[in-house]
């Protein structure tokens, strides 16, 4: 596992919930985690860095905005409002990287309705705990699994929330 991908539990998560569930992923940041998922399941991914925008899969470049009611930035959703027509397996909510912050995605709350399935990465950050707890007030009714891994870099958890009953507790 390295910086600027989901943990190695995480990641064996999302292998086993797409293997019965399905392979459209809209992610929220591109690394190489995304770059190694994009190789077995068909990834859209929203990225502001230039630097990680990438040919090989479907990577839309959103810049920053602030959004004002949040106090925070976030991607501008001009970039991507076509989305709003598309259904996704899962929503993975990796960036903007944690010094940004992701509670912008708040702004947006249509986007939780892509996909029955959301994970959010890094929150064993309390920003990303934080942001885990608006989200299911939003989805009310949902189902949330916590994976708890130590890695390298200390203790990491990634947050799964849906809203069906046949989540697999991998």
């Amino acid at each position: 596992m390295g910086a600027w991908k989901l943990g190695d539990v995480a990641s064996h998560w999302v292998d086993q919930f797409l293997s019965t569930k399905g392979e459209k992923i809209l992610e929220f940041g591109c690394g190489n985690g995304t770059i190694e998922r994009s190789k077995k399941y068909k990834v859209t991914a929203i990225e502001h860095d230039l630097l990680y925008i990438k040919d090989d899969f479907r990577c839309i470049h959103a810049p920053l905005i602030f959004i004002q009611d949040l106090s925070c930035f976030w991607y501008d959703i001009n970039y991507f409002k076509e989305l709003k027509f598309e259904e996704f397996d899962i929503i993975i909510i990796d960036g903007p990287p944690g010094d940004i912050g992701r509670k912008g995605i708040l702004s947006e709350p249509w986007i939780f309705k892509l996909s029955n399935c959301i994970l959010i990465d890094d929150t064993h950050r309390q920003e990303e705990n934080d942001l885990v707890s608006k989200i299911e007030a939003i989805l009310i009714n949902v189902e949330r699994v916590d994976l708890i891994e130590n890695s390298k870099w200390g203790l990491r958890k990634t947050t799964i929330l849906n809203r069906s009953d046949n989540i697999d507790k991998v």
